[in-house]
Order: C-alpha cells, then sequence, then structure tokens
C-alpha cells in the first residue's frame, strides 16, 4: 500500500507512525498546510517509508497532485473540508477514508438525498469509508456485529463516558485530542437521533440522563451530542431500527464555553476589533498534535491507573420471536500503552488504528461508493484489527 496522509494533528501523526510500521505499507506521504508541522511529526516517527509535503486542505487539485500514486487517502482534517479531499481521492483513483463527516452529508443523510461522488466512485470501482475512527467508527462496527445477530432491530443507544481519578477536570488544559475546534462545534451544534423511525433535531445539551456505566467510571451525566452515529445507522442497519442516539458525557469545560458564547463563530466587536469567540479560544487551548508530539512513555502506567473512557453500545430487538437486549462495553482503546507503543510506535492509536483497517478492506475488496463503517463486514473488521496484535477485548453485559 502506498498511503497519503493529510493532516499532521492528533490523528494524523498516530495514522501515519501506524502506517510506517506496518510491512504491507511501502510509501507514507505526510500532507499538511504547516509544513514545519509535518516535519516534527515525521522526525517523530522516523525510519525510511514518511516523506512529507504541503498541502492545502481546502484545493482538492492541490491535494491531488501531492497524493497521486497513493493507493488511499487518510482524511485527517477536520470534516469541513471532506467533499475537497473526497473529490481528491476520485480524481487520482485512490480508496478514501475519513474519521469524521459534515456537510453535505448530513444534510443528505438526514433527507434521504443521493450521497456527494457516491455514484461516481461506484463507476471509479472504488471505496470511501466516511467516519472510520472510534466514535463514529469502532463504535459503529461493534454495534454492527450484535445486530447482525437479531432479527429485528427496535432501538440501539450509544454513550460514551470519561473519568479522571484524582484529578480535577476544571483545572486542567481541555483538549479532547482531536480538532478543539471541531470538538466545541460538535457541542454547540444541534444534535440528530432517531425516534419512531425518523430523523428528529434536538438541542445540544438535551435530553439529560444518568447511564451505568462499568467501573470505575459508574453513573454518569450524559446529553445528546452532534454525531454522526445515529445518521448513519439509521441509513445502514434497517431492520425496523425505530429508536437510535448517541449521548456524550457532561464535560464542564466545553459546557461552559457553550454555555459563554466561547464557541460561536458569530462575529463581535471589541473595540475597533472584530473577531469570532471560537478563534480566541481556540488559539489559547493546547494544539492537538501535541499529544502525539509530546507523548511520554513515562505516564503510560498511570494513565492506566487513572484515566478512563467507556463506550457503551445498547441493542435492543428479537430473534428467534423473543426479545433479546445487548449491552456492549468498549473500555479505551489506549489501554496498555508500552504495548501499543511497541506495535505502532504510539499509544494513541484510538482513531487512526480503525481507519487503516478499512484502508486495508477497502484494498482488499469490499462495497463500493460511499460507505460508512457498519457497512463493512464486521467479523473480518474486528478479525483484522486483533490480528494487529493489539491486546484489547470488549465485554457483553
Amino acid at each position: 500500500m502506498k498511503a497519503f496522509v493529510l493532516g499532521a494533528g492528533g490523528q494524523g501523526g498516530p495514522c501515519a507512525s501506524i502506517l510506517a510500521r506496518d510491512k504491507e505499507v511501502t510509501e507514507v506521504v505526510l500532507g499538511d498546510i504547516n509544513p514545519d508541522a509535518a516535519a516534527r511529526v515525521a522526525e517523530k516517527i522516523g525510519g525510511g517509508k514518511i516523506k512529507t509535503v504541503k498541502a492545502d486542505a481546502a484545493k482538492a487539485d492541490e491535494i491531488a497532485a501531492c497524493a497521486r500514486g497513493a493507493d488511499v487517502l487518510f482524511d485527517m482534517v477536520i470534516p469541513e473540508f471532506s467533499p475537497h479531499v473526497l473529490r481528491a481521492a476520485l480524481d487520482i483513483g485512490a480508496h478514501y477514508v475519513s474519521t469524521a463527516f459534515d456537510q453535505p452529508f448530513w444534510e443528505e443523510l438526514i433527507y434521504g438525498r443521493p450521497l456527494t461522488l457516491d455514484k461516481e466512485l461506484k463507476e471509479a470501482n472504488l471505496t470511501a469509508v466516511m467516519g472510520c475512527g472510534m466514535a463514529p467508527g469502532f463504535i459503529n462496527v461493534i454495534t454492527k456485529h450484535y445486530t447482525d445477530r437479531l432479527d429485528t432491530v427496535e432501538s440501539v443507544k450509544l454513550r460514551i463516558a470519561k473519568k479522571k481519578l484524582g484529578v480535577e477536570e476544571m483545572l486542567a488544559p481541555w483538549n479532547p485530542g482531536w480538532s478543539p475546534r471541531q470538538a466545541l462545534l460538535d457541542c454547540a451544534e444541534p444534535a440528530y437521533f432517531v425516534e419512531n423511525g425518523k430523523i428528529t433535531e434536538t438541542a445540544p445539551y438535551s435530553g439529560l440522563e444518568v447511564y451505568d456505566f462499568p467501573p470505575p467510571i459508574g453513573p454518569a451525566q450524559v446529553t445528546h451530542h452532534a454525531h454522526e452515529e445515529p445518521l448513519t445507522l439509521a441509513y445502514s442497519i434497517g431492520k425496523g431500527l425505530q429508536y437510535c442516539d448517541f449521548k456524550y458525557y457532561l464535560s464542564p469545560q466545553p459546557a461552559a464555553y457553550v454555555t459563554a458564547g466561547l464557541a460561536s463563530t458569530a462575529p463581535v466587536r471589541i473595540g475597533g476589533a472584530e473577531i469570532r469567540p471560537i478563534d480566541l479560544l481556540v488559539k489559547l487551548l493546547p494544539k492537538s498534535e501535541n499529544a502525539f508530539l509530546n507523548e511520554d512513555p513515562d505516564r503510560y502506567v498511570q494513565a492506566d491507573k487513572e484515566q478512563f473512557v467507556c463506550l457503551m453500545s445498547e441493542i435492543r430487538g428479537t430473534r428467534n420471536g423473543r426479545d433479546k437486549t445487548y449491552k456492549i462495553h468498549m473500555p479505551k482503546l489506549t489501554a496498555n500503552g508500552g504495548k501499543l507503543r511497541e506495535l505502532f510506535g504510539t499509544s494513541l492509536i484510538h482513531v487512526a488504528l480503525p481507519a487503516v483497517i478499512a484502508a486495508k478492506m477497502a484494498l482488499a475488496g469490499t462495497k463500493k461508493g460511499l460507505v460508512f463503517p457498519e457497512e463493512l463486514d464486521a467479523a473480518d473488521f474486528l478479525k483484522r484489527f486483533l490480528d494487529t496484535g493489539i491486546p484489547y477485548e470488549w465485554h457483553e453485559m
């Protein structure tokens, strides 16, 4: 595989690191609008496979010129650029993988319109896997792994919670692990869920409930959150799905930013200057690539003792005429950092590794056109995932 990774930030760096250590990958080109950032990431990864180029994610022709010859184009920039990156992949005849997406795809899913470039990709015999990181991505595949066992699916409830033991979250710099700007927009924008088989819009931070996560997280407040999963699962799962939502733990920092208006994109005038509040806030927050560049192996053991992430998929339906409920607990994918670093050069593989698995499935041959993670063969995906040697298991509850 020859890979082009666009974006050297919090997820592009780990993606390039995984690819550079993969025996099936012969070349990795890392592109970013900031060539210095790409060079720092490449220097940390080392080895002879990786090189860097300057590439502007807003310019499809520039991306295509830089990525020509690649078998797969990994889209690791913020979702607003997805249409440009996808167009570039189509133009050079490369498969495409992203870890998140936004418009125009959300609107197309909501209103049942043809998906952008789907027809053209099918005609070119290409696969574009949309939103295959951890969530969306890995959580979708696990969910499909269990909906495949049911004859009908009544509801799918997705929940995510995080907890830091002994740490006051409000006093620590907020770094979501990917673009802070996109994370803030996700918190501030309307969310969507499926009710009575129809996609429904709701306000951010609505639908407050206390969900019982496994220890050490325990009961945690979660609310509706703008995310892709309800839209794609409603599109893909079928089987009579009536209800589907995605709820995220109530994090005090972004909630405070949103309620104070600091996540707004509307310009405000301060003295003689006009600024957008979100631009000021993002300028002050830690840069997403710092998590990869400043990764400290000496902290792995302590992180496993203090920092917890839990993904839950609660699936209700019927099998052989009987009601059936699955509750799937997916602990954090970044545990056992020493082993992950040995395998992939980094412990921060939770978003990038599922993207790499999706790329390999695209190359091996899967559904063509625009594909969502749950449309991939779940058993094949999970086998490839575990065959990497990752020390991971999920739990049926």
